[in-house]
């Protein structure tokens, strides 16, 4: 009988270990990566508006299988910022610019941030410059949410935009919200 229970515990002992044996046979590996999520805007003229909460996933931008066995990764601040595209090509009378008011993004079930009122032609300090990467410390830790969020928990959040612009936006007129994330992202790859 005790031999039955020592045959048992080793039983139990070899499958555990052999169980976690596959972490072990994975060669670490890494890649660097920048990725542009974007996301077509369009809105009324003085209207309130909020665009349908896009999901982004790690897989989206490192692949299935990395994302599958993804370990951890670095965020490459150089990489990483936020541009609003296309708003200059529009053209209002008596060359008034082109505003998103209170251009606000949510990120997952985070606060929203308002970054101000998105401008072709900034004259306050509320104001940000379109059709130019922005990285400011505000926009750097909106970034950082982002990529926290995918590289932790489901690998994956949700992006939603909200403003109001002083012009009718059209799928025509290809304005868009681009989000550059620049990460080194570790990953275990197996034969």
């Amino acid at each position: 009988m005790k031999t039955i229970k020592i045959f048992t515990l080793l039983f139990i002992a070899t499958m555990l270990i052999s169980s976690c044996k596959k972490d072990d046979d994975g060669v670490p590996r890494q890649m660097t990566n920048t990725y542009e999520f974007k996301q077509e805007i369009r809105g009324s003229e003085q209207v309130l508006g909020t665009l349908p909460a896009q999901v982004l996933k790690l897989s989206d931008i490192i692949g299935a299988d990395p994302a599958e066995n993804f370990q951890h990764a670095e965020m490459q601040l150089a990489n990483s910022y936020l541009k609003i595209s296309g708003l200059s090509q529009i053209e209002l009378p008596g060359e008034q610019p082109v505003v998103l008011k209170d251009f606000t993004i949510k990120v997952g079930t985070h606060q929203g941030v308002n970054l101000g009122d998105c401008s072709t032609d900034p004259q306050t300090v509320n104001e940000f410059l379109s059709d130019a990467p922005q990285s400011t410390n505000q926009v750097v830790a909106l970034i950082e949410t982002i990529f926290n969020d995918l590289t932790s928990g489901n690998r994956s959040t949700s992006i939603s935009v909200s403003f109001t612009p002083n012009v009718s936006l059209v799928p025509a007129d290809n304005v868009q919200l681009i989000i550059s994330i620049g990460g080194t992202y570790h990953y275990l790859e197996f034969e």
